[in-house]
């Protein structure tokens, strides 16, 4: 089978700006319109075309890893592009070169095999702002902020709407590192109880509550929230970020877990990546950053809080604070590259740039999105 003409078969039918594709023989192909490319595709070796006919968006992710897949110019281009393999008309011929190919691919390449990096806290700390530590979209309104700026105004618009008195009690589902418990504590005279699966944030926060004297207001617990949340009633509960690990099939009981932990008229403030539609998460990004993971769709979330008794106070879709927030990440990580290669490798460096351009995108297109949602159960 000619894999470079089954490749020139697949993108002569993508339209949209100019932009080419280099093989492992060495030909150049150009497709699109327009004068100039804005961007290359090189794909090194037949086996990398094999791999993402066969294996879609895990082939051709874990090939970009390794660097048999490469995009040369804007990478956002391609990304951009890649939603039309959907609408490809598949001859009989492509469709045998993928089963050909599907044939050749063992199932259990070493290669394939998730990255574990216990990343600790020197690779977010050279992504996330240095302030609050938050691994979530900001607050930017109409404001030009920086990134520190704009999770510190995300932190406050939380506590606008938790809208409690100083001394409640309040579950921080997903603590991070920290920094919503601390500025709840600080600014709100709040007692917070946080829960994390991550032994090194654990770390963090307890050194973090430590040094700005935060003993007696804050509390942070190495428990899994999805399997069991405490008995103990609170006067409010946070989750940002953190109801897409739950699941599509723990979503309605999860949310009914929630309104027993919660007192009589309490609210519950969620900010969270979602669709307006179902969809699965993707393969590569299931594998390698969001294992287990589920995006809700807006009706699932509404469904499974309303059925577990909640009212729903406000929604909110403010997807450009995530495009903007991303925006910063990618500066971030790839003014951080040498050392991030250094620190860890290459193949890790090129799996968050792949990840944090194609969420921007995703958000951009609004494939994906980001909801803020404040519940409360009625008194």
């Amino acid at each position: 089978m000619n894999y470079s003409n089954v490749i020139n078969e697949i993108f002569s039918q993508f339209v949209g700006p100019r932009f080419s594709i280099k093989l492992w023989d060495g030909s150049e192909r150009y497709y699109g319109s327009g004068t100039s490319t804005t961007f290359t595709l090189v794909i090194e070796d037949e086996v990398s075309a094999k791999r993402l006919l066969a294996q879609g968006s895990l082939g051709f992710g874990e090939s970009y890893m390794a660097g048999k897949i490469r995009i040369e110019g804007d990478i956002e281009a391609y990304l951009r592009l890649r939603r039309q393999f959907k609408s490809v008309k598949r001859s009989w011929r492509l469709i045998f070169a993928t089963f050909l190919a599907t044939r050749s691919i063992p199932k259990d390449r070493k290669d394939q095999i998730a990255y574990h990096y216990d990343l600790g806290n020197d690779f977010f700390q050279m992504i996330l702002d240095h302030e609050t530590m938050s691994y979530s979209a900001g607050r930017y309104n109409i404001g030009l902020y920086d990134l520190a700026t704009a999770q510190r105004k995300k932190l406050e618009f939380i506590s606008e709407w938790l809208n409690l008195p100083a001394g409640a009690s309040v579950l921080d589902l997903g603590s991070g590192w920290g920094g919503s418990a601390q500025h709840a504590a600080t600014d709100k005279q709040w007692h917070i109880t946080g829960y994390t699966l991550s032994k090194a944030q654990l770390e963090y926060c307890n050194q973090l509550i430590k040094m700005n004297h935060l003993e007696k207001s804050v509390s942070f617990e190495y428990r899994d929230f999805i399997d069991s949340l405490p008995e103990a009633k609170f006067d409010g509960i946070t989750m940002i970020e953190s109801i897409e690990h739950v699941g599509q099939k723990r979503l309605g009981m999860f949310f009914q877990q929630l309104y027993k932990a919660l007192k009589p008229g309490g609210p519950l403030v969620l900010q969270l990546t979602g669709r307006y539609q179902p969809h699965r998460v993707d393969r590569w990004t299931l594998k390698y950053v969001f294992p287990g993971g589920y995006l809700p769709a807006k009706g699932e979330l509404i469904t499974a809080a309303n059925e577990a008794g909640f009212l729903v106070e406000e929604f909110r879709d403010d997807t450009h604070d995530y495009i903007r927030t991303m925006t910063e990440w990618i500066k971030n990580l790839e003014s951080h590259r040498t050392n991030i290669e250094q620190k860890f490798d290459k193949p890790f460096y090129r799996l968050w740039e792949l990840w944090m351009h194609g969420a921007k995108v995703n958000f951009e297109l609004e494939s994906m999105n980001l909801f803020r949602v404040r519940l409360r159960r009625p008194k």
